[in-house]
């Protein structure tokens, strides 16, 4: 059976969590090779070693997304390996819960705000700067940049994180305008709750559960297929329908 992205380089970053080794295994199983970009080398090891134990193609890369100049330097390893890079994953981000900085707005202060846009925002914006232009000069690209639910809902204690995932939202709409007429493709996910096991309950989901790294990755290799070749600028909610409504509890469903 023919692969889907046989032939094709992949980008991930955040490779090293639950969703980011998901997104790199699921594509490595399609026939991409995968570089696996993250903030410490053990983690990009981590993801690499994954796909390699499964006789897959990964390059395990060190690098801060919020660096200009370590991500261009892990754009030009990325060229200088594999000769281009068509799918670009947009994976690294997170609240200031990384930090242990969670906090209400009033309390917040100046440096966890700009740390919070920096990770999520910034870095999204210098990875695309990094890989933008060989796609545009070949004519063909996939980037899947990752926001949240916060971003259309808000989420209470992360109003930097929301602000920021907004901020990916609207970038990926705008620029798709820009790279269509080059036949790159620019799309947004966006996750719910999302842990390891799918045991768990969640009652903010019309489904009953959390969400599984594995179903966050399925998306992943859709849009970076050619079979989302008519899909830009689009953000697709994968949330079990928790920004539908606060689901009813204790009573018949209506």
């Amino acid at each position: 059976m023919d692969k889907m992205l046989e032939g094709k380089t992949a980008v991930v970053t955040g490779a090293g969590g639950r969703i980011g080794i998901a997104i790199c295994s699921r594509l490595a199983e399609e026939g991409a090779a995968v570089v696996c970009a993250d903030l410490t080398r053990e983690n990009a090891e981590k993801a690499a070693e994954t796909i390699r134990s499964a006789g897959g193609c990964a390059l395990p890369c060190q690098v801060d997304v919020t660096r200009s100049d370590e991500v261009r330097r892990m754009a030009e390893t990325a060229l200088k390996e594999f000769g281009s890079v068509e799918i670009l994953v947009n994976n690294a981000g997170g609240s200031a819960g990384l930090f242990h900085r969670l906090s209400r707005f009033e309390n917040t202060t100046e440096e966890i705000w700009r740390r919070i846009i920096d990770l999520n925002l910034n870095g999204t914006l210098c990875c695309i700067h990094a890989l933008l232009g060989q796609m545009m000069e070949r004519r063909y690209g996939k980037i899947i940049n990752m926001s949240s639910i916060a971003a259309e809902k808000g989420i209470l204690d992360r109003v930097d994180y929301s602000a920021a995932k907004g901020g990916v939202l609207s970038l990926t709409r705008a620029l798709a305008l820009e790279t269509g007429k080059y036949n790159i493709n620019v799309n947004c996910i966006s996750p719910g709750m999302v842990v390891g096991a799918a045991s768990i309950p969640h009652q903010g989901t019309w489904l009953g559960r959390t969400g599984e790294p594995r179903e966050i990755a399925a998306l992943v290799v859709f849009l970076a297929s050619d079979d989302s070749s008519f899909i830009t600028g689009e953000n697709h909610t994968i949330d079990g329908g928790r920004v539908l409504g606060v689901r009813y509890h204790n009573r018949e469903e209506q």
